[in-house]
């Protein structure tokens, strides 16, 4: 017996919506909008649905209900790491706006692990395996080439802090992040600013942390502070630990820095924060840190960060409605969305 003999099977044993209906004395339709809880069904009528329902112990068949139409109900939720705020708050976002919206969709997470081999394979196996009706890809983006596979099968893909020709994408200005932040910090009289910032070159280089350097850099042409490349520490997994080794790292090289502008992000900021304590540091007497992303945590530590605020959910929220939008045939490809940065002064600058 074959796998699709079986699988029809247990479809043709399995109770239907039609016993539902058939149960409660009201047609399939009504059982169908019942299920996708449809404003013009009656509170009695619902109840009576539901009763059945919960007699039958009934579960729409959404994987038929795919096969029938060649879809998954999955979209794929693609990033370097699932290990940072960013990540987490993303996926936050994913999840309330899917609630939001009554999705039947599910998502599942596929990590790249920092590795262009492996990036370029799960975009492959997503794709060829059938595995998702749309792809979220955080601060990454596919090869040009299985790109164009992408949009030959119809699989819409949703870029969130990336750029590419006519893909769709959800960003912030990084730029001018940067360039408030380390404005903020020269304003404040600090005249030798630190960077701890993402790899901008090697495996899978994120578009954010070239933007966030190119903002940094900018605040200092302006105001016409030299830039020294002894005064950058790129961190690589995004987490507390590197924080702690980047001001170490600093004091190694003498760098004599009067202020830290960590736009690796908050988690990052908060491993200097406790680092200079240990140190017997001050923050912000003896060095000024400016964080990114605002995260929960920041107005919590001590002292609590000065930071920059990035709606990130948001972005998870955007880019799920692209996604879904797209899938539906509600949105084309290419759209965009931008949004701002807002500098969240507190304790720590």
């Amino acid at each position: 017996m074959t796998v699709k003999t079986i699988f029809l099977i247990i479809i043709l044993v399995a109770i239907t919506i039609k016993d539902v209906a058939k149960l409660a004395g009201v047609s399939h339709t009504t059982v169908s909008m019942v299920i996708h809880d449809d404003s013009r069904i009656t509170p009695a009528t619902k109840e009576k649905v539901l009763k059945a329902i919960k007699e039958l112990n009934y579960h729409p068949n959404y994987l038929a209900r795919g096969l029938v139409k060649g879809k998954t109900n999955t979209i794929a939720v693609v990033a370097s790491f699932f290990s940072s705020p960013f990540e987490l708050d993303i996926l936050k976002g994913i999840e309330l706006q899917m609630d939001k919206r009554k999705s039947e969709y599910n998502f599942n997470q596929y990590a790249t692990r920092g590795n262009d081999k492996i990036k370029a394979g799960l975009f492959s196996s997503i794709l060829y395996g059938k595995r998702a009706d749309a792809v979220i890809a955080l601060n990454l983006k596919p090869q040009k080439e299985i790109l164009a596979d992408y949009k030959k099968d119809n699989i819409p893909i949703v870029l969130i802090e990336e750029m590419m020709e006519g893909v769709s994408y959800i960003k912030s200005n990084n730029v001018r992040g940067a360039y408030i932040a380390t404005e903020y910090l020269i304003k404040k009289g600090k005249k030798n600013i630190g960077l701890i910032n993402g790899a901008t070159e090697g495996d899978e280089t994120g578009l954010s942390p070239i933007e966030r350097l190119e903002g940094y850099r900018q605040a200092l042409m302006d105001y016409k502070l030299p830039f020294k490349k002894e005064n950058m520490v790129g961190i690589f997994y995004y987490y507390f630990e590197e924080g702690k080794d980047a001001l170490n790292t600093f004091y190694k090289r003498k760098s004599n820095i009067d202020s830290i502008f960590c736009a690796a992000g908050d988690l990052v900021a908060m491993g200097v924060l406790v680092e200079a304590r240990d140190r017997g540091i001050s923050i912000p007497g003896d060095i000024a840190v400016v964080g990114y992303d605002d995260i929960f945590l920041s107005s919590i530590v001590t002292p609590t960060l000065t930071t920059i605020k990035l709606p990130v959910m948001e972005m998870g929220k955007k880019a799920i409605n692209f996604a879904m939008d797209m899938i539906e045939k509600k949105m084309r490809w290419g759209q965009k969305y931008i949004l701002q940065p807002e500098l969240i002064i507190r304790e720590s600058a």
